[in-house]
């Protein structure tokens, strides 16, 4: 099925059910295909979000660890960052959240793993696959940079 991408909604919605197609291409003006939709992509516009077997439970989007270690949704907004640690970020910083400033100092994308220090924080993505395979980072681990290597020394001490 394909439908113009400046279709209406509602009259998408009612020519899927009609026709009895879930998903659609969508052409632009040129006859280029501009997407892919779903009919519950259709509904989640109308109504909101829809929960599904494939959505992953919310999660709280800090958890705190003890130790000033945070464990935060990678969707997190990096001012909330900034106030977990008391941390300023760049105005010009070209980033919204935690997921996408670990992408930004990486400068590919995340994976499950992977691990940078910025700001003087040490960012390590945790995730799994996702219902289809794919490597998602979900969570992202948090502490001061300083502090893993000052707990190692305590507990090298120790032993």
């Amino acid at each position: 099925m394909f439908v113009p991408d400046s279709k209406p909604l509602d009259g998408l919605l009612r020519e899927m059910q009609r026709d009895r197609n879930h998903m659609a291409l969508l052409v632009d003006e040129y006859g280029a295909i501009a997407g892919l939709v779903t009919i519950e992509d259709v509904l989640e516009e109308i109504v909101g979000e829809i929960a599904d077997e494939y959505d992953e439970a919310e999660t709280a989007p800090v958890e705190d660890l003890g130790n000033n270690r945070f464990r935060v949704s990678a969707r997190l907004p990096i001012e909330d960052l900034g106030e977990l640690y008391g941390v300023e970020f760049e105005e010009d910083l070209d980033v919204d959240t935690v997921g996408g400033l670990l992408a930004l100092e990486l400068g590919r994308v995340p994976l499950p793993g992977s691990e940078v220090v910025s700001h003087g924080l040490r960012l390590h993505a945790e995730g799994g696959p996702d219902h289809r395979g794919r490597l998602r980072i979900g969570t992202v681990l948090l502490s001061r940079a300083g502090d893993d290597a000052e707990r190692s020394d305590e507990e090298e001490r120790r032993s």
